[in-house]
């Protein structure tokens, strides 16, 4: 024992780095893994049907199939399937989508116009994931929103609305992950 630091009764040697790390490591190991993203365990493969458009822009749904084909699967741990053999469907319908200035400077540039300097393309939409095996709704979200954010001195409405879409897709793997 050191001089310097000397043993007092009562007190407990700090643990080294090396066990440290092996108890975290332990730890780690009787984490739970969650797989299947959050659907029942006969949930392997999921049709996603494309979500009906109330909105006047069209290719939203098409927009938004694309990118729930790019990331459902992944995050939720299914294959992609046809709607005859799929466990299940994710199915919807977007309520609106618009574009909102949520931050201007008040004075007029030199051509008179207000200038923008911030805005945001809002979605509104409702979905469902349907587990077509038990017929019953696994999971539904009724009136929700996603905004994505755009700068216009350097992205265009396109930027806003494919963060907002992202969104929309996010919320319906939050969705499906809920369900523990």
């Amino acid at each position: 024992m050191s001089s310097r630091f000397p043993k007092i009764p009562g007190a407990r040697r700090a643990p080294s780095p090396a066990g440290a790390l092996l108890a975290l490591s332990l730890l780690a190991g009787c984490m739970y893994s969650f797989t299947g993203g959050g659907l029942p365990p006969h949930v392997d493969r999921l049709y996603i049907q494309p979500f009906e458009n109330e909105t006047p822009y069209q290719n939203l749904t098409s927009d938004l199939l694309r990118e729930m084909q790019d990331r459902l699967p992944s995050s939720l741990g299914v294959r992609l399937a046809s709607e005859q053999t799929a466990d299940a469907v994710v199915r919807g319908t977007l309520r609106s989508a618009e574009e909102q200035t949520t931050n201007f400077d008040p004075r007029p540039d030199a051509t008179g116009r207000i200038q923008r300097l911030e805005a945001r393309v809002q979605i509104s939409f409702d979905a469902e994931i349907y587990d077509v095996r038990n017929d019953r709704v696994l999971w539904r979200g009724n009136g929700l929103t996603a905004i994505g954010n755009f700068e216009p001195g350097r992205e265009d409405v396109d930027d806003g609305r494919k963060k907002a879409l992202e969104l929309v897709v996010q919320k319906i793997v939050e969705g499906a992950q809920s369900q523990w």
